[in-house]
């Protein structure tokens, strides 16, 4: 009787160990990647019933066409309508078919001071695509509306058969020598420099430091690639408020020019987001879901640009590198406007 008891034990003990083993070394990849496929099977399904988005973009048109290409590619059922504006233009346009109760666009892309503003009046759709627990915080927003796409980072241009390495600025303060009176480009256009600015040097002392420069006499031009193209010309020997990623795309070309490595980095994002009411809200979020992915970031990479996604190398610089401007400082966008427009436009 004790034998058989014995028995049963060692058995029942055997079928629990068996169980263990089963739980702990069974693959677990079918188990976590069944809602992901679920999820795309659904977000496929009814976005090759809309068939179509439709797509506003601040984005330089030709890297623009590369996207909406690639991802008509990937996904042959949805015809993408390409819509070129300007920041001012996507967030005027928004307001009026608000306005009409109309609404045509399904996503956005634009600087993250008028995506700020877009959002503030209620134009935007909460969508948390699962491509964003990539996203490091301050290229996301904490509700759900938008993932930044790339950033851009504030940067001197100059060019360097007038100035040797040597004596390229190392920060703000070397454009202030007496050497470079006369001999700066400054592009207006670059509001969020003035607020970058006084985030490395304090309000108080960003305030004077732009007084100084402003006595240097800068050949205003609005711009940041104009500014570019006149150092790459000799027109200046280097040129403030202009992005390095527009710089690394003229040295592709084969400009004599380099931007300075000024830190810390600072950059403006670029996030793409959902529009509220959107006609085709299934094919919009695959349409985001590609901007985010590594694919679409990677492509990104190619394009010149830095990619906001964590991880990825761009020979710019990395997004962990970078100090990203919140968008929500658009709000202060007139004051940066007038600031620059009162101290530098004497000399256009």
């Amino acid at each position: 009787m004790l034998q058989k008891t014995t028995g049963q034990k060692q058995k029942t003990l055997m079928c629990f160990l068996l169980a263990l083993a089963f739980i702990f070394l069974a693959p677990t990849t079918p188990l976590t990647a069944a809602p992901d496929d679920s999820r795309m099977s659904e977000l496929r399904n009814e976005a090759q019933k809309e068939g179509k988005v439709v797509f506003y973009t601040s984005f330089v048109l030709q890297d623009a066409m590369t996207f909406v290409d690639r991802f008509q590619k990937k996904y042959p059922f949805i015809k993408v309508e390409l819509i070129r504006l300007s920041n001012t233009q996507i967030f005027n346009r928004m307001l009026t078919e608000q306005r009409a109760k109309k609404t045509s666009a399904d996503v956005i892309t634009c600087k993250g001071d008028a995506m700020h503003m877009i959002q503030k009046v209620g134009l935007l759709d909460k969508y948390v695509s699962p491509e964003r627990r990539f996203y490091a915080d301050g290229f996301k927003d904490k509700e759900g509306f938008w993932t930044d796409v790339y950033p851009t980072v504030h940067s001197v241009v100059y060019n360097t058969r007038l100035v040797p390495a040597t004596e390229a600025p190392t920060s703000y303060q070397d454009l202030l020598k007496p050497r470079w009176k006369g001999k700066i480009g400054i592009n207006p256009n670059n509001y969020m420099w003035a607020e970058a600015l006084m985030q490395i040097m304090g309000r108080e002392a960003a305030l004077k430091y732009l007084e100084a420069l402003a006595r240097q006499n800068p050949i205003y031009r609005d711009g940041g690639t104009l500014n570019i193209i006149l150092t790459a010309a000799g027109e200046v020997a280097m040129a403030v408020s202009v992005n390095a990623n527009l710089v690394e795309k003229e040295k592709v070309k084969g400009a004599p020019v380099e931007w300075a490595r000024i830190k810390p980095y600072f950059g403006d994002l670029h996030p793409i987001a959902l529009v509220n009411r959107a006609p085709h809200p299934s094919a919009g979020k695959l349409f985001i879901d590609f901007f985010l992915s590594q694919e679409g970031q990677e492509l990104m990479v190619q394009l010149g640009n830095v990619p906001a996604r964590k991880g990825l190398k761009s020979r710019i610089v990395n997004s962990e590198e970078i100090t990203p401007l919140d968008p929500a400082l658009g709000e202060r966008l007139e004051y940066y406007q007038k600031l620059m427009k009162q101290l530098f436009s004497k000399n256009s």
